[in-house]
């Protein structure tokens, strides 16, 4: 069996890997049909309506951990794939930089059981959506798996490939696959079952393993984009046609964004200092480019349409033309001390920028259809931003959750962990959160993942 070389990186940067073993279960805590009132929050904040933790027989100190990134290493995050009524989520023990018999396990996303748990051996990586009721990942014997949401069944699907990167879309499964320091790489679309069934296609392109990057394979934002290296290749979705090659120069760095387009920032290797930034549209043309020595690097994209700007340094720009449309001084945070400008765009969620700075203490909600402030507060209290639920945006730090209306500021509710588990150690900062509409969310840390809903008044 041959374990590609430095997929390491590519392991620990998509997502957490997992740890779990045969003696550690899911143990459900609090009754499924109870929610109650966590205490001290807020009459609008949602209540705890279940608890599951994970508890090692014979073998403490197991965790849950995300299992996009695989079994293979011991890597860093807590996190679960959605599968609706289905969270699947990764458990073990860490070992020494690596995972002993580690599991995947399906937790009912309703009552926070355990649906089953299945051995899920050397996994590389996983699909962030399931395709056709199943999870499905690659592993280092070169197999594609799927794991049937319902009952936890495994199917494997043997290929004489060497899978790097795996991504899903619909009802189809995009992989990459070769010899990443040879230039000899492909991408199939296909099904479990058949993962070339639709097409196959050749790229000359590549780099070194420890440089595979985690993002490799993207077909999220309306068009194949294919990173290896400085190389970058756009391809049809539907048949596998590249339509596009670009590179990126020096140490500059390039992500896909909605509306089939590409963001690349221009970085100086020396001094590691931006120069401006380039709007790529579908066929590769530059439609827009930013002088700015800022680049945006929002952690979550999710623009309503693309009637809405994108962001290039301290400007917005107009998606289908490239046409410069405002420019605000908001997205730039300018140290005193020293010269290095920095970008403050955390996160888009519809027409708003949510904007942290960290340097003048503040957060910002800037309107991406008018570049104007709709808001601005003073804060030490930044936290991580991990999602929203077309209404309100969720952080969390160390101490708790709590949830912000991007278009006014205002703070709607706040969750300290310890209110719920006044265990310290059952639930920490910088997990994962499900928004599951109408007030209904999971949020997952190493030892405990906890399912809120709205309290009945």
């Amino acid at each position: 069996m041959r374990t590609i070389p430095g997929l390491r990186n590519l392991v620990l940067a998509a997502a957490a890997a997992v740890v779990t073993t045969a003696a550690a279960v899911v143990v459900h805590v609090q009754p499924e049909d109870t929610t109650r009132k966590i205490t001290g929050t807020a009459d609008s904040a949602p209540g705890l309506a279940w608890s599951t933790s994970a508890a090692g027989f014979g073998r403490a100190g197991a965790e849950f951990r995300d299992p996009r990134a695989g079994t293979e290493f011991q890597s860093y995050g807590p996190g679960f794939i959605d599968g609706g009524d289905t969270l699947v989520t990764a458990l073990g023990v860490p070992d020494d930089g690596s995972l002993r018999d580690p599991v995947l396990v399906g937790i009912d996303a309703e009552t926070g059981a355990k649906r089953w748990q299945t051995p899920a051996a050397d996994l590389t990586g996983c699909a962030s959506t399931p395709v056709d009721g199943q999870v499905v990942c690659f592993s280092s014997d070169r197999a594609l798996v799927g794991y049937d949401l319902t009952t936890g069944d495994a199917t494997r699907t043997s290929t004489k490939w060497f899978p790097f990167a795996i991504a899903t879309l619909d009802d189809r499964v995009y992989v990459a696959e070769g010899d990443v320091e040879s230039d000899d790489v492909r991408v199939h679309a296909g099904t479990l079952a058949d993962p070339d069934a639709y097409w196959s296609q050749a790229f000359d392109m590549g780099t070194s393993w420890e440089d595979l990057p985690f993002n490799a394979l993207d077909v999220s934002h309306g068009q194949g984009v294919f990173t290896l290296g400085a190389d970058i290749a756009g391809f049809d979705l539907a048949g596998g046609k590249p339509t596009w090659t670009t590179t990126q120069d020096g140490c500059s760095d390039a992500g896909a964004t909605s509306g089939a387009l590409l963001v690349r920032a221009r970085t100086e290797c020396g001094g590691h200092e931006i120069t401006g930034s380039d709007l790529l549209d579908r066929t590769g043309r530059t439609i827009a480019t930013s002088h700015s020595k800022v680049a945006q690097t929002p952690s979550i994209d999710l623009p309503t349409d693309d009637t809405v700007p994108v962001l290039l340094g301290d400007s917005g720009y107009d998606r289908r033309t490239g046409s410069l449309l405002w420019t605000s001084s908001d997205l730039i945070s300018a140290p005193q001390e020293t010269n290095a400008a920095t970008g403050t765009a955390a996160a888009i969620f519809g027409d708003v920028a949510l904007l942290q700075d960290t340097n003048a203490h503040n957060t910002t909600g800037l309107d991406l259809r008018t570049g104007h402030r709709l808001w601005r507060t003073d804060t030490t209290r930044f936290g991580t931003i991990l999602g929203w639920d077309g209404h309100t945006v969720v952080l969390s730090d160390y101490t708790g959750l709590w949830a912000v209306d991007p278009r006014t500021g205002a703070i709607s509710r706040d969750i300290p962990f310890l209110a719920v588990n006044t265990d310290t150690e059952a639930l920490t900062g910088s997990g994962q959160l499900g928004a599951h509409g109408k007030g209904r969310y999971t949020y997952t840390s190493a030892q405990t993942i906890i399912g809120l809903r709205p309290l009945e008044h």
